[in-house]
C-alpha cells in the first residue's frame, strides 16, 4: 500500500517557506498552495479516490483548530503562580524547548514567535526563536536558502540589540550552513568578536576572516586568523593555534605573516607533544 502524505510535517513546512517567501500571510497561503498541489499528485497516480484525502484533511484541520481554539480560551495563569520564572526564555531555554517540541509544537511556536515579530520588529529574541525552530521546520536543502534567511535576520537583530550571546548561539547552531548565511562585513566582524569572547576560536576565525574578505581587506583576514590563533594558543589550546597557523599558511602563502606563523607552528607543536606526554604519563 502507497504510504499516504505526512500533513503534521507537510502543512508546517509549507507554512514556514509561505512565510519566509510572502510574510506573515505565507502562513495561511503555504499550507492552502500545498494541499491541492499533494492531493493533485496523488489522484494523478491513482493512488487515492478524488475527495478521500482532501476529507482526511479536512479532519485534521478541524482537530488542529480545535486544540488551537482550546488553547487560546484557557485561563492564563503562568505568570500568577509562578512569578519568579521570566515571561521571555533565555535563548538557552528556547534552544532546549526547540529540541523537544513535536511537530504542531514547532508550528505553535513559530507562529508565536513569528507574531512578536511582527509586533515588534527588533525583537531579538523572538527571530532568535525563529531561527531555531526553522532548523527543524524547514529541513533539507530546497529550503536552505529559507532558513539561512532567518538565521542572518536573527544574527543581525540580535547583535544590533548587544545580544552577542544569543548571535553567538545562533551562529552555532548553523555552523554547517555558514557559507550561506547573508551578513554585512561590520556584522561578520562582531559576530566574531562574540564568538572568540566565548572561546570558540575556530567559528570565531571563520566570522572574522570572512568578515574582512567581504569588505575587501585581505591582509586583514591574514591578521584575523593570526590574532585568534594567539588567542587559542594563550588559552592553551596549541591543536586549535596549530589549525589556524596552517590555515593560513594554506590560504597565504606569501602572506607577510607566513614566517611568524611558522615560528609560532615550531613553538605550538612542543607543547602539544609535551601535554600529551604529560598526560601518558598521568
Amino acid at each position: 500500500m502507497e504510504a499516504r502524505p505526512n500533513w503534521k510535517m507537510i502543512l508546517p513546512a509549507a507554512a514556514v517557506a509561505g512565510f519566509v517567501l510572502t510574510g506573515f500571510w505565507g502562513l495561511l497561503l503555504g499550507p492552502i498552495a500545498a494541499v491541492p498541489v499533494v492531493s493533485w499528485r496523488r489522484r494523478r497516480e491513482g493512488a487515492e479516490p478524488e475527495g478521500d484525502e482532501e476529507r482526511r484533511l479536512a479532519e485534521f484541520m478541524a482537530e488542529t483548530l480545535a486544540a488551537t481554539a482550546a488553547k487560546k480560551s484557557a485561563p492564563v495563569q503562568a505568570s500568577k503562580e509562578a512569578p519568579g520564572i521570566p515571561v521571555k526564555p533565555s535563548f538557552e531555554e528556547t534552544k532546549a524547548r526547540a529540541a523537544e517540541l513535536d511537530e504542531a509544537g514547532l508550528f505553535d511556536a513559530f507562529a508565536a514567535a513569528r507574531l512578536a515579530l511582527l509586533e515588534n520588529g527588533r525583537d531579538a529574541q523572538a527571530a532568535a526563536a525563529m531561527a531555531l525552530l526553522a532548523r527543524r521546520l524547514a529541513p533539507g536543502e530546497p529550503l536552505a536558502a529559507l532558513r539561512q534567511r532567518t538565521a542572518a535576520q536573527a544574527i543581525d537583530l540580535c547583535l544590533a540589540s548587544g545580544q552577542a550571546a544569543a548571535a553567538a548561539g545562533v551562529f552555532e547552531q548553523y555552523l554547517d550552513e555558514r557559507a550561506g548565511l547573508r551578513l554585512p562585513p561590520a556584522q561578520w566582524e562582531a559576530l566574531g568578536r562574540a564568538l572568540l569572547s566565548q572561546g570558540n576560536f575556530m567559528a570565531s576565525a571563520w566570522a572574522l576572516h570572512a568578515g574582512a574578505l567581504l569588505a575587501g581587506d585581505a591582509a586583514g583576514a591574514q591578521k584575523r586568523l593570526i590574532e585568534v590563533a594567539d588567542k587559542a594558543s594563550a588559552a592553551g589550546q596549541p591543536a586549535v593555534a596549530l589549525r589556524l597557523y596552517r590555515t593560513l599558511l594554506g590560504k597565504y602563502p606569501d602572506s607577510p605573516y607566513a614566517q611568524f606563523a611558522r615560528d609560532n607552528m615550531k613553538t605550538e607543536e612542543k607543547r602539544l607533544l609535551t601535554s600529551r606526554d604529560t598526560s601518558g604519563r598521568g
